[in-house]
């Protein structure tokens, strides 16, 4: 959402990818009813591991997503974001977060196994 509240797209795991892969679709992509737009974003890595890239709709790699490993706190999550100039950085936090909340049950489990 913009700072006005007006929607500006959607976040969705991809159905049909190599690798787990999210798409980011603008609303001003077009397409209605049940023919959504083009992706405007790819995020596709590890991300269970924490870390992926986000790509724009001509393939180029628009910012870097990994876990801090320098800095750990067991209440939240740190990451070290690289953002390429022009890309909007509200838009990459966006998805990291969302991206991050999908994950968190597994990463919670992941966690446990480790301290056992």
């Amino acid at each position: 959402y913009r700072g006005v509240g007006a929607k500006i797209g959607y976040l969705e795991k991809a159905k049909i990818a190599l690798m787990d892969t999210f798409e980011f679709h603008a609303e001003t992509s077009g397409g209605f009813g049940p023919f959504k737009p083009p992706a405007a974003y790819k995020l596709e890595g590890d991300f269970l591991d924490r870390r992926f890239v986000m790509k724009n709709d001509k393939g180029e790699v628009v910012a870097k997503i990994t876990q801090d490993r320098l800095i750990e706190f067991d209440q939240f999550n740190h990451y070290q974001i690289q953002i390429a100039a022009g890309m909007d950085p509200m838009l990459v936090v966006a998805c990291a977060c969302a991206i991050d909340e999908e994950f968190d049950e597994e990463h919670k489990k992941r966690k446990e196994q480790q301290n056992r």
